[in-house]
């Protein structure tokens, strides 16, 4: 007679209802009699937490609480065990499976986990059938619903890399998962079974399970089996109540009315973090209250976890909630992974910059010389290398146009230990174009001794990971032996991202558990808070079959739209019926998008919620009355003593002053500069540095067409870009840059000498007393002189940004009228200035309507601009020598782009 109990939500854990009825006629502490399956490893860690919590109950203390724990399982990991007694091939993992299909046939993982996803279902469809009879099935079923030639030879042809599949298996004496669960009914005859046996959780059962649990319920003197039911579940679970009805005499132990099919009020918040700020507040409120003391007794889980799983780390630390993110995670995801792969990364794709310097600075490597692992983040910063091995060498040598490496004192220390490392990977670079999969597992498990990955292994989990990853390095080097041949190294790393990928790892911690909804299964938390729930996740779109069009899926049985949809409903009504506190809750935007909430939430009522007197450590720390940061922003007064009083002013000194006093104290007389990440680019003041050097050159020669001009700019070109610590990749670009500037450059250089003048100094330094106290220096790009007439260019990369008006207002860079006013005092008749704009290709220039050569005694206006420039010189000056840094900028629009932006009191008034 078999017991079935249909958990209907009168019973919150139905696993514990179960426990409680088989344990009445057991007597402690041998339970090795039991035998207890249920659908996920989940729910059966779930099952093993609530046994032991019964069982620990009724030990007497004598009995030290030691018992002997019943046998808990997955119906894939009993035919497993059973297999591995019985079986006489050898197992592989599942996500091999992928691997071999891509070996087979060329194609992509990707593609080939499509193919190993079809030839799943066919083994559960119709275990122990061959693709040669399956050919006419599909045949027929084609036939029948009007399928395309091109759909049906793409299945066909899926059917005939599975024919090839089999073969490969068979040759090699290999049987994967799904064999194995087809063969397990043939093995039950060998052994002997508990006498008790508890099927928990199962509602639709494949094929294959279901011949397992026949021959167990067989065999079995005491069988009590759980069926989840709901007015949502009937059309699920109904072939399975058959199956045992049918198959079997049973009793039903528990059969109330069907619950109300309410669905319990819903939040809304809006976005993603207020509603994970909201659910950390109501966690933190309870556990104030008293109302709970075991955070393990409450989970958080989400429809899509990895939209949240980062930001409720982030968030719940901030209000003091310890949580961890339970169940199992990918290898891959690991942080240790990760850095391993960025080295297999580093060899294959060239020594990337970013690849490169994870390897570099990865802290689980002990192997790594220190002194890297200190200096290569901020290198990286500033390096833009883009990858080569000499790119780095060249750089730790000689630095870069903007880092002056010889200021760092560990860096010949840097340059040896990279070369040693170099020499370590030399022995992975050597064969990265070809070699086998063991050849490759072989040079990366003694790289990992070399470098010291995970080395010294003090902990538990060092160690079980050291041994996880040797596991896979071993699968790897068989599929060598399965499938010989060389491959590039690229294929190797594909191959290996996808086991670490496909493999899990247990996370073991403390706090409230932080779940994916895929794994609740099982789960029955006293406080549940399940968020996200808007309509596109919940529920959640069904992948895309690439080989089955919807309507063969329908017919073969598989998971249709509909069934699909059933089962997510099916799944969140059992959930919220296994929680005692529920908490349901929807963002209503996350950045761009905007959301409505789950169809699945229509019959409950949307609530507003607000938790008084709960906050962050921060939101405290306003509130109680701190004194907020703007009070903390002042200006900066020095006094006379840190600032210049004698000696020469540089002129562009002056106008930095000018344009902001507090910017020029951070930046010039503290040296301080904001860290940015070094773009693969030029900087400004590096092309600026070329441009110029380039252009003085370029107007002291003389051409008599645009031909000869052309070839006297490469041939300068490459002479001065021959000593710069530049890559050939920019030489190359500044060089085409510049050539394809020529055209314009060539009538612009004739526009001025049609006036007749000439260029006749470049790059000119000059020194001035313009004021008296007040001593000046600089360099004149270019001066050009018709008679004794001249006119001062300033060469600029950007926009000419110079209007005359505003000189006299003091709005403008005071630069080229404070170089005239040194030059008149020289002697020099200055008859205007113009600044040079290489990016438009035009000149503005001051005063704006002298452009020819002047008539002898007529004036050229330039002298009201110096003098007004002279005025403002006197006044900066005189502010500076006070030690006046008061954030006054010379326009608003330079704010915008300071990195004092957030901490200057001009910003904040």
């Amino acid at each position: 007679m078999i017991k079935v109990f249909y958990n209907t939500g009168s019973y919150r854990s139905g696993t514990e209802y179960l426990f409680t009825e088989v344990l009445k006629d057991f007597r402690p502490p041998d339970y090795s009699k039991i035998l207890y399956l249920a659908p996920t490893s989940t729910y059966v860690q779930e099952a093993q937490k609530t046994f032991h919590k019964l069982v620990t109950q009724n030990l007497s203390p004598a009995s030290d609480k030691c018992y002997i724990t019943p046998e808990m399982a997955t119906l894939r990991q009993f035919s497993k065990k059973l297999y591995s007694a019985f079986g006489n091939k050898r197992v592989i993992n599942n996500a091999l499976v992928p691997i071999i299909l891509s070996l087979l046939t060329g194609k992509k993982i990707g593609f080939s986990t499509v193919l190993a996803n079809f030839i799943s279902d066919l083994k559960q469809l119709h275990p122990n059938t061959g693709p040669d009879l399956l050919r006419p099935y599909f045949e027929d079923m084609f036939n029948e619903l009007s399928i395309p030639p091109s759909v049906a030879e793409v299945v066909f042809s899926a059917l005939e890399t599975f024919h090839g599949y089999q073969t490969i298996m068979r040759d090699n004496g290999l049987v994967d998962e799904d064999d194995v669960l087809n063969a397990c009914p043939a093995l039950m005859a060998n052994i002997v079974l508990p006498d008790t046996l508890i099927i928990d959780g199962y509602f639709d059962p494949s094929l294959p399970e279901t011949s397992i649990l026949t021959g167990l319920i067989k065999k079995t003197q005491k069988i009590i089996i759980s069926v989840p039911y709901g007015a949502d579940s009937q059309g699920l679970v109904e072939g399975y109540i058959r199956f045992l009805k049918d198959n079997f005499e049973t009793e039903e132990m528990q059969r109330d009315h069907l619950p109300a099919e309410d669905v319990p009020p819903y939040y809304a918040y809006p976005d993603i973090e207020e509603e994970v700020e909201a659910i950390a507040r109501r966690i933190k409120s309870l556990y104030l209250s008293g109302k709970f003391r075991r955070l393990e007794d409450v989970v958080v889980t989400f429809p899509d976890l990895n939209k949240y799983s980062a930001m409720v780390s982030r968030v719940f630390k901030r209000y003091g909630v310890p949580c961890e993110n339970g169940g199992k995670k990918p290898l891959g995801a690991s942080r240790q992974l990760l850095d391993l792969v960025s080295l297999l990364n580093s060899v294959s794709e060239g020594y990337p910059r970013l690849v490169f310097s994870q390897l570099l600075s990865s802290q689980y490597f002990s192997g790594i010389p220190d002194n890297l692992k200190k200096w290569v983040p901020y290198l990286s910063v500033k390096s833009g290398i883009v990858s080569g091995k000499k790119a780095w060498l060249d750089f730790v040598s000689g630095g870069s146009e903007i880092l002056d490496v010889s200021r760092i004192e560990e860096m010949p220390r840097i340059k040896s230990d990279l070369e040693w490392i170099f020499n370590k990977l030399a022995p992975l670079e050597d064969i990265r174009d070809r070699s086998s999969f063991a050849g490759y597992s072989t040079v990366l498990s003694g790289l990992m001794r070399e470098l010291g990955f995970l080395s010294p292994a003090v902990d538990s989990a060092s160690r079980s990971l050291l041994r996880t990853i040797t596991e896979l390095l071993e699968q790897v080097s068989y599929l060598g032996a399965l499938m010989p041949g060389d491959i590039p190294l690229s294929k190797f790393i594909e191959v290996f991202s996808h086991l670490i990928n496909s493999s899990q790892v247990e996370t073991q911690g403390t706090g409230v558990r932080v779940m994916d909804f895929v794994d609740m299964q099982g789960v029955s938390p006293e406080y549940l808070y399940l968020g996200g729930l808007t309509d596109t996740d919940m529920p959640k779109r069904q992948d895309i079959d690439y080989l089955l069009p919807e309507s063969v899926r329908r017919k073969m049985g598989l998971t249709s739209l509909d069934k699909y949809n059933g089962l997510q409903r099916f799944a969140f009504k059992s959930l919220i019926r296994s929680g005692r506190d529920i908490h349901l809750s929807y963002p209503l935007t996350s950045g761009d998008d905007m959301f409505i909430p789950s169809s699945f939430l229509y019959p409950g009522e949307q609530l507003k919620e607000s938790i008084p007197g709960i906050f962050s450590r921060e939101e405290y720390l306003v509130l109680s009355g701190v004194d907020p940061y703007s009070d903390f922003i002042s200006e900066i007064g020095t006094g006379p003593s840190n600032t210049p009083q004698k000696g020469f002013l540089r002129v562009t000194d002056v106008d930095a002053y000018r344009t902001c006093p507090r910017r020029f104290f951070i930046e010039k007389v503290l040296g301080l500069e904001p860290l940015s990440v070094k773009e693969y680019e030029l900087e400004a003041s590096t092309v600026g540095i070329i441009i110029h050097k380039i252009m003085e050159r370029l107007v002291k020669e003389s051409f008599t067409d645009f031909g000869s001009l052309k070839e006297k700019t490469i041939c300068i070109i490459d002479d001065i870009m021959k000593d710069k610590k530049i890559d050939a990749y920019w030489k190359e670009i500044v060089r085409d840059t510049f050539v394809g500037m020529l055209p314009a450059i060539y009538e612009q250089e004739l526009e001025i000498r049609k006036d007749d003048y000439i260029s006749t100094e470049v790059e000119r330094s000059i020194t001035g007393e313009p004021v008296k106290g007040i001593k000046l220096k600089g360099k004149v790009d270019r001066s050009d002189t018709i008679g004794d007439h001249v006119q001062i260019i300033d060469y600029k990369t950007g926009t000419a940004d110079l209007t005359c008006t505003q000189v006299l207002k003091g709005n403008e860079a005071l630069q080229l009228f404070l170089y005239a006013a040194m030059m008149k005092n020289e002697g020099h008749n200055i008859n205007r200035v113009g600044i040079y704009s290489l990016k438009d290709m035009n000149i503005k220039w001051c005063p704006p309507k002298k452009r020819g050569k002047c008539k002898e005694g007529e004036s050229t206006g330039i002298d009201e601009y110096i003098a007004a420039s002279l005025q403002f010189l006197e006044e900066a000056v005189e502010a500076l020598r006070k030690g006046d840094f008061t954030a006054k900028p010379l326009s608003d629009y330079i704010c915008w782009s300071c990195h004092e932006n957030s901490f200057c009191p001009y910003i904040q008034q």
